[in-house]
């Protein structure tokens, strides 16, 4: 046998990871605050603008819109394994956090850093839709949403990709 370098993180989620940090949307997270979560299996960011527009027809007699704001729903879908050590946030201390805030009729915020391709995405977010499904092999899967809980904490920053990973 060869010793290989084995390029395995694609299969386990290594390239996709969600990472949290608790606190409050006036103090954003230190860069030691920030814990993974979990691996992902398949990530989404949908901005859906919203518009108005006009009839106008002094502009060519085409319907114009005019974007106002958007609506961000980031989702984020991955798995983890009883005591991974990718889990460094605790998946189970996400899900009790959760039901406590919901309890205690609060909302059920974090903060949210996702790194896809050259961009992160940071934000205060609210939890609004948790799933989780456990089955074979002490994997659980679960579905995340999260939207804007403060729009003053979203950030879309280019990510420094070291050289040797381009």
């Amino acid at each position: 046998m060869s010793d290989c370098t084995q390029q395995n993180n694609k299969l386990f989620g290594g390239n996709i990871v969600l990472e949290v940090a608790d606190g409050c949307e006036k103090t954003p997270p230190s860069e030691a605050d920030w814990k993974s979560l979990m691996a992902g299996t398949s990530k989404g960011l949908d901005f859906s603008p919203n518009t108005v527009t006009s009839d106008a027809d002094d502009q060519g007699g085409y319907v114009e819109s005019i974007v106002t704001n958007a609506d961000i729903s980031l989702s984020f879908e991955g798995e983890v394994r009883v005591n991974d050590e990718l889990d460094e946030y605790g998946f189970y201390k996400f899900e009790r956090n959760f039901a406590t805030a919901i309890a205690n009729k609060s909302q059920p915020s974090i903060w949210v850093r996702l790194m896809h391709g050259e961009n992160i995405f940071i934000g205060y977010m609210n939890i609004t839709s948790f799933s989780w499904s456990g089955g074979t092999n002490e994997l659980v899967k679960a579905s995340l949403e999260f939207k804007t809980a403060s729009s003053k904490t979203i950030q879309i920053i280019r990510r420094i990709i070291p050289a040797s990973k381009q």
